[in-house]
């Protein structure tokens, strides 16, 4: 069969066009991977910037964390830490008058050689109040936070919520252990209304 000179240039269109086609689909798979491999490389490079920075600022963060290792109060193994919380807190409520209506406690938890403890009240007093109570908690020399709070509002002058402090601090090691925090932790008790 012989083609015609017309049908083998359509012939030759088609092939190139088909080819072209093919070539397309397959560079634009190629283009898609190596997009990503490169935004994929930007993200390294930009994690490895962030981590080099953090690098070169590990001394003032050690100097920070010192700092704060000096505010934590070190307890013995055993002692049972909930009772000194809370009169902390109700000292601290009581000088910016706010009054704390029921308290509970969870049960301490270890974090390496830290200890936190968590205590959740019900609260009940003004805004200023409650402001000055938490300006207060900031500047305390024991390390407390607040995680939680809820104001609710009422139709009465006083408002009331609840609040979830933290402290944090440190254990004495346990007599006759290796490492510098050990031992066992003194039972926990729920609290209740003082």
């Amino acid at each position: 069969m012989k083609f015609s000179h017309r049908e083998q240039l359509l012939l030759l269109v088609t092939g190139v066009a088909l080819l072209g086609g093919v070539t397309y689909l397959a560079a634009q798979n190629q283009v898609k991977a190596w997009q990503a491999a490169r935004a994929q490389e930007d993200d390294v490079r930009h994690h490895l910037e962030l981590t080099q920075r953090l690098v070169g600022q590990q001394s003032s963060w050690d100097h920070k964390l010192a700092q704060l290792r000096n505010r934590l109060h070190t307890y013995p193994a055993s002692k049972d830490v909930t009772a000194e919380l809370m009169i902390r807190l109700e000292k601290l409520a009581g000088g910016s008058q706010l009054s704390l209506l029921s308290h509970e406690f969870e049960p301490e938890s270890r974090h390496g050689d830290l200890y936190e403890l968590s205590a959740s009240c019900r609260w009940e007093g003004s805004l200023e109040a409650l402001v000055h109570f938490l300006f207060d908690l900031q500047q305390d020399d024991a390390i407390l936070d607040v995680s939680q709070l809820t104001v609710s509002p009422t139709d009465k002058k006083p408002l009331r919520g609840t609040l979830t402090v933290y402290c944090s601090y440190t254990r004495q090691a346990a007599p006759g252990a290796t490492n510098a925090v050990s031992g066992a932790a003194g039972t926990i008790s729920k609290g209740g209304s003082p």
